[in-house]
């Protein structure tokens, strides 16, 4: 068994935060040589110094297991009572007021008192670090010195053993909470496996463990869209073309929530939905669009969705006999 001392240290005993940039050289200052200085001074020989201005410091770093967290609630009824004193008791509580009131340790003061203490520390802990300083404010750096990246935040996983790739990622629009729902499909043709499962999930990325709302549709969800208005309504295009409406109070206790609305299979596109939008346009709100590698763009309304108000399709500059386009993205202006 190995040995292990553990130490530690607060930051603000690391004294300031350096900043390292290359600069090109430069004269200080130049000194002659005195010879009349030196004829007092005996020559050593040999001569050793060991010079080392880096701290010593070790650091290691383990990979942990990811820990699930749950939000749960706490029904405070008592208060922050002392054990002594009985909260139901009006004759205690006046009791323990008056005493608070009169010992000085146990008042307002000290309670200030013991707080200030602690943000003092925090604050000339702060000050002692000094992140925007600027040691070399003269000189023009060539290049940066610190690239640009970024950093995972979190990771939302598909809960299913057979895992799908992401067709598409739509976050809400507005809410107090924020929410993405994501559409999970295998668009090559006939390759997807025996059993794969055809839910797609809304998610809260305060809860990054499991999602909130699981979303049944009759085909994998290749692509899906929030309403601009209704916050609780989403469209959808699934992998056998037909398009479908999610309400999300229309959900039950499990958190699986099937569509409202399924398009006709026959007035549906032929091939998989890559895109759908909403038709921001309209005053009643209930009008959307898909397209398809079919060539078509529909229009449909969700009240009544067994078959397209219009179709538009994608043709060679509008000749009879163009050539037909497939459709991948749309966008509404």
């Amino acid at each position: 068994m190995a040995d292990v001392y553990e130490y530690t240290k607060a930051r603000k005993n690391f004294g300031r935060h350096p900043q390292f940039e290359d600069s090109q050289t430069k004269m200080v200052c130049e000194q002659m040589p005195d010879s009349t200085v030196g004829e007092a001074y005996i020559l050593r020989d040999p001569n050793k110094i060991s010079m080392d201005n880096i701290p010593m410091y070790s650091q290691h770093g383990v990979q942990t297991d990811r820990v699930e967290t749950k939000d749960r609630g706490m029904n405070h009824m008592v208060g922050g009572w002392p054990t002594e004193i009985d909260p139901e008791d009006d004759q205690h509580i006046q009791r323990y007021n008056k005493k608070l009131n009169r010992d000085p340790t146990l008042g307002f003061a000290a309670a200030a008192r013991d707080l200030t203490r602690t943000s003092e520390r925090c604050m000339k802990q702060n000050n002692e670090i000094d992140m925007f300083e600027e040691y070399f404010s003269a000189e023009k750096a060539e290049n940066m010195s610190e690239e640009i990246n970024t950093k995972t935040l979190m990771i939302f996983k598909d809960p299913n053993q057979i895992k799908r790739a992401v067709t598409k990622i739509a976050w809400q629009v507005d809410g107090s909470e924020h929410r993405l729902a994501c559409s999970y499909a295998q668009l090559r043709f006939q390759q997807q496996p025996l059993g794969m499962p055809k839910q797609s999930y809304i998610w809260n990325i305060n809860n990054p463990n499991q999602p909130e709302v699981t979303l049944d549709p009759t085909s994998p969800l290749c692509c899906m869209q929030w309403h601009h208005k209704i916050q609780s309504v989403i469209a959808g295009g699934s992998y056998n073309g037909s398009v479908c409406v999610y309400d999300l109070r229309e959900g039950n206790n499990s958190g699986s929530i099937k569509p409202i609305a399924t398009s006709v299979l026959e007035k549906s596109h032929h091939d998989p939905v890559y895109d759908v939008q909403w038709n921001t346009g309209s005053r009643a709100g209930f009008e959307f669009f898909s397209t398809s590698t079919d060539g078509r763009v529909l229009w449909w309304d969700m009240r009544d969705m067994t078959a397209p108000l219009q179709q538009l399709i994608l043709k060679d500059n509008n000749e009879e006999n163009g050539k037909i386009y497939g459709g991948t993205c749309l966008c509404y202006n």
